[in-house]
């Protein structure tokens, strides 16, 4: 079955119009967060200025890029429409409580503790100086995996709508990116992840109407079902131990991953957190419906034989008209700038702050590492470049793997050290490392998608290790002061 797909001629001009009317404003929102940024506070978290509606789309626009998009897409075209679930347990787990439980106390604590980054918070808040240098290296690694995945899945946007080779269109995707993050940092990172989320939700809501249009809705699933039940039942073509995993591997990015958590860091207060909530939740629900009902759908257009990372850029010169194609294409390209401005700059952060300035105490202040946070930023970028450029595995994939080890190394220490005032110096150290080889080694025997072990992917046995390590240790080991205790728990 081959799929009758718009020429590239039809809408060429219209979606390299829109593009270049794209690029045009992030340039502007660089130049102007290069303007703002005086200081490292404003470099790191943009000195407390960021309202709710910033904030809100551009936590949304970090958490959802081309990974969801073009990677997760493509997945649900594999396995079916069982991967919907995996949309309800992210609104519930990801958006919702993510901000109602973390966001108050992740922005007082920073605040209580005058951290720069989220690896300089847990380091305060448990006192242990060891343990940075170890988050630092654990976040660089999976964020390198993370951004890895997001532009690889643009770069395969732009070569299939375009027409172009991988390289090329690699190259291009990173120019832009590189530029605006060098520049004006995290408030750059913001607004132009504003911008992003906005122009994400218009695309997505364009592509869900294009496959309505197509497939419609009830008519859609009677003719997926035509392929195989399984994909219109549960699990879906894979197991319950790997639709379990991607739940959870998936729903708990913001309580693991340090860009997404710095993001709260900016807020100008409490209660621009709090009128954020609804904001985001009702984005969420929109991105990901659409990308788990139009992956499945894809089938019925498409066929059941293309490739998992080419199948949502396929689809979508399928079914859209020219305008459209331009249109999602920015709206894919945004969610992917977004999240790869913000990994790189975690990575950058992590190398520069929480390697080398504790490092060099004396040597690089403040106003020092503001300079060399630019260079390390763009090392990370031609980094993350050149491991895209080998696509070491599927978008989804690699994705899973970099979650995977962050949230094992950040989840337990971060939710204990907000509510728990028994957790120790010697229980972060204890529960990061083991928590992060527990991943590396469950991968390494049992592979990335779990496929050794009935599905089960690290996600699992890297939390079960995290928590019980944390917890364990905690109890057996010397408590905190008190009093740093209540300063850095005031809320």
């Amino acid at each position: 079955m081959q799929p009758d797909l718009v020429p590239v001629e039809s809408y060429l001009a219209i979606a390299v119009g829109v593009f270049i009317l794209y690029v045009a404003l992030n340039i502007f929102i660089g130049l102007y967060g290069r303007a703002r940024t005086k200081t490292a506070r404003d470099y790191y978290f943009a000195s407390h200025s960021v309202g709710p509606w910033a904030i809100a789309l551009a936590y949304g626009a970090t958490c959802y890029s081309a990974t969801l998009i073009i990677g997760y897409g493509g997945l649900s075209y594999k396995i079916g429409t069982s991967m919907m679930w995996i949309a309800a347990t992210n609104i519930l787990i990801m958006t919702y409580l993510a901000w109602v439980v973390l966001g108050k106390r992740v922005r007082k604590m920073q605040e209580n503790l005058d951290a720069y980054t989220v690896m300089e918070l847990l380091t305060k808040r448990f006192q242990n100086p060891k343990v940075r240098p170890i988050l630092a290296i654990i976040v660089m690694f999976s964020m390198m995996a993370y951004s890895v995945a997001v532009l690889t899945g643009t770069a395969r946007l732009f070569q299939v709508l375009f027409e172009i080779e991988f390289l090329v269109a690699l190259i291009i995707i990173v120019t832009v990116i590189g530029f605006y993050i060098t520049m004006g940092g995290i408030v750059s990172t913001i607004y132009a992840n504003f911008l992003q989320g906005a122009v994400m939700f218009l695309g997505m809501v364009v592509l869900l109407v294009g496959v309505l249009y197509r497939v419609g809705f009830t008519s859609g699933f009677e003719r997926l079902a035509e392929f195989g039940t399984e994909y219109v039942s549960m699990p879906g073509t894979s197991t319950w131990w790997f639709l379990i995993s991607l739940c959870l591997v998936t729903s708990l990015i913001p309580w693991g991953m340090p860009q997404i958590i710095s993001m709260l860091y900016s807020a100008k207060n409490v209660r621009a957190i709090r009128l954020a909530v609804p904001i985001v939740t009702v984005w969420s629900f929109v991105i990901l419906y659409t990308v788990y009902f139009t992956g499945p759908m894809a089938r019925v257009v498409l066929g059941p034989d293309v490739e998992t990372d080419l199948v949502m850029p396929t689809l979508f010169r399928a079914i859209l008209p020219s305008l459209g194609i331009g249109v999602v294409l920015s709206g894919v390209v945004a969610a992917s700038m977004s999240t790869a401005s913000a990994t790189t700059l975690q990575a950058s952060f992590a190398l520069s702050r929480d390697l080398l300035q504790p490092a060099f105490p004396k040597k690089i202040s403040d106003e020092t590492i503001l300079k060399v946070s630019r260079y390390t930023t763009v090392l990370m970028v031609v980094i993350a470049f050149a491991l895209s450029y080998l696509r070491l595995g599927t978008i989804a994939d690699i994705f899973n793997f970099g979650a995977a080890a962050s949230c094992a190394a950040f989840v337990p220490p971060l939710v204990c050290g907000l509510f728990w005032k028994r957790g120790t110096s010697k229980a972060i150290l204890s529960s990061t490392v083991l928590g992060f080889l527990t991943v590396l080694l469950w991968t390494f025997f049992f592979g990335l998608k779990g496929q050794g072990f009935y599905g089960i992917q690290a996600i699992i046995p890297g939390q079960i290790v995290g928590w019980l390590v944390f917890v364990g240790v905690s109890l057996v080991t010397k408590q905190l002061p008190r009093e740093h205790i209540e300063k850095a728990m005031k809320y």
